[in-house]
């Protein structure tokens, strides 16, 4: 799987693509951006990963379909960096905002832990191979900002 850069004016919605808008993850990676929130990476339980946006539901969609087994088809080859996602944490939850992609890849592989790129300072004994926090550059890149 290679990474593209896409114009913002040629990005394309899909209503029914769409999970709704979570204001505290733009909250955050506009803090994260600023150089404002320590980033970090984590091995996160998948059981404590849950969705922003419990009704969405790209795996029932043909594209989002799609999508979620071209990930999971990439990372059962052994390329377990397409599972990573942007989390933060609520309690003694990391909650996905942006990667329901990722997330339903992971959940249908159903790992023990996922790589997570974690916005604030994460604070849980539940976590393995904690590290940071990133430098900006490699905050800005990890979050897809760079």
């Amino acid at each position: 799987m290679h990474e593209e850069r896409v114009s913002p004016k040629d990005l394309v919605f899909l209503d029914d693509l769409r999970p709704k808008e979570d204001p505290k993850w733009n909250d955050l990676a506009m803090k994260a951006y600023g150089g404002g929130l320590p980033v970090y990476f984590a091995a996160v339980p998948l059981a404590l990963c849950i969705p922003f946006d419990v009704d969405y539901r790209p795996d029932l969609h043909p594209l989002g379909k799609e999508a979620i087994a071209a990930v999971f088809e990439e990372a059962r080859k052994g390329n377990y960096q397409v599972l990573c996602m942007v989390v933060y944490q609520r309690g003694a939850w990391f909650v996905v905002s942006d990667d329901y992609i990722k997330l339903f890849a992971a959940l249908k592989g159903r790992p023990d832990y996922v790589r997570c790129v974690v916005m604030g300072k994460p604070e849980s004994e539940l976590l393995k191979d904690v590290e940071g926090p990133m430098s900006q550059e490699d905050a800005l890149r990890a979050l897809g900002l760079a």
